[in-house]
């Protein structure tokens, strides 16, 4: 059993210590923005924020992520904050998020 923060929310996971985050994210708490992309973090498909760094989320344990603040691409905006798309997670979402977030 693992002890999440993932957007804000404290979040129980039951996994093993050495589950990769990408999917305890996924999998266990069904949020599915964090996309598996190579599987060897070269890609960044699964990127997330883990205490405001960008990390590969397929290369980080979830031993290693408890306690932290992880910020995934659902976290990024508010939801309704995206006005040229209908699904949460889409890119559109995401950079508009990430204009927000530089201005």
């Amino acid at each position: 059993m693992a002890n999440l923060t993932i957007n804000g929310k404290m979040i129980d996971v039951d996994v093993e210590p050495d589950t990769p985050l990408l999917w305890a994210i996924r999998e266990n708490i069904g949020l599915t923005g964090t996309k598996y992309g190579c599987g060897i973090a070269q890609c960044g498909a699964c990127t997330v924020h883990i205490d405001g760094v960008a990390m590969r989320s397929c290369g980080v344990l979830v031993s290693e992520a408890a306690g932290k603040k992880i910020t995934t691409i659902e976290g990024l905006a508010p939801a309704g904050a995206c006005t040229r798309c209908s699904r949460p997670g889409s890119p559109m979402t995401f950079r508009n998020a990430a204009i927000a977030r530089a201005a």
